[in-house]
C-alpha cells in the first residue's frame, strides 16, 4: 500500500516514514532558500503537518518526493516573502550557524557554494542537488519549462565552479 494512501488513513508510522526518507532533504531545501536554521526546522514541520492534512487529496500524478518537496518549497517561499516584508535588516552570515547544527554534513560549505547565485538558481541547484530531484520535476515546483531549468541549472554550476577556481 502506498505510504501517503496509508497516512491519509491515519497511520502514523506511515507519517514518520516519509519523515525519515525527506525530513533532512525538505531542511535542506528550506536552508538552502531560508539560510536560517530555525526557519527551516519550522519548514520541516510544517511540511509534515500539510502533509498529513492533506494526504487524502494527494493525486498520483506526481511523485511523493515530488509532491512533499514542492510543498516543503512552498511553504519556504511563503516564509522568505513574509520575512522581507517584515524584517529589514542584513542576512545571517554563515559564520553565525555552528557546524554542529547540521549534523556534521557539509551543508554550510554547499551554502557558501550558492552563495553567489540568485535567489532561483539557488533553489534550482537545491532542488537538483539536495533534494535530487530531476530537471522536470524542479519546472514543475518552479512552474517553469525543463529547458530554462536545465540551462538555468548549467550556468549556475559554471558561475560555482568559477568562483571556485577564483579562490
Amino acid at each position: 500500500m502506498n505510504v501517503i494512501k496509508r497516512v491519509a488513513e491515519g497511520d502514523n508510522k506511515a507519517l514518520e516514514e516519509l519523515f525519515l526518507l525527506y525530513g533532512k532533504k525538505v531542511f535542506r531545501l528550506a536552508l538552502a532558500i531560508l539560510n536560517d536554521r530555525f526557519l527551516s526546522e519550522d519548514v520541516v514541520q510544517e511540511t509534515f503537518l500539510r502533509v498529513q492534512q492533506n494526504a487524502k487529496s494527494y493525486q498520483f500524478r506526481n511523485s511523493e518526493r515530488e509532491w512533499i518537496m514542492t510543498i516543503a518549497h512552498n511553504i519556504a517561499i511563503d516564509i522568505l516573502r513574509k520575512r522581507k516584508k517584515e524584517i529589514v535588516q542584513e542576512e545571517i552570515s554563515y559564520s553565525e550557524i555552528p557546524d554542529a547544527v547540521i549534523d556534521g554534513d557539509n551543508d554550510i560549505g554547499f551554502l557558501q557554494l550558492i552563495e553567489p547565485l540568485n535567489e532561483l538558481d539557488k533553489q534550482i541547484v537545491s532542488l537538483h542537488l539536495i533534494s535530487e530531484l530531476k530537471h522536470r520535476e524542479i519546472a514543475h515546483i518552479l512552474n517553469m519549462s525543463v529547458s530554462a531549468v536545465k540551462k538555468r541549472y548549467e550556468r549556475a554550476i559554471k558561475r560555482i565552479a568559477n568562483e571556485m577556481e577564483e579562490h
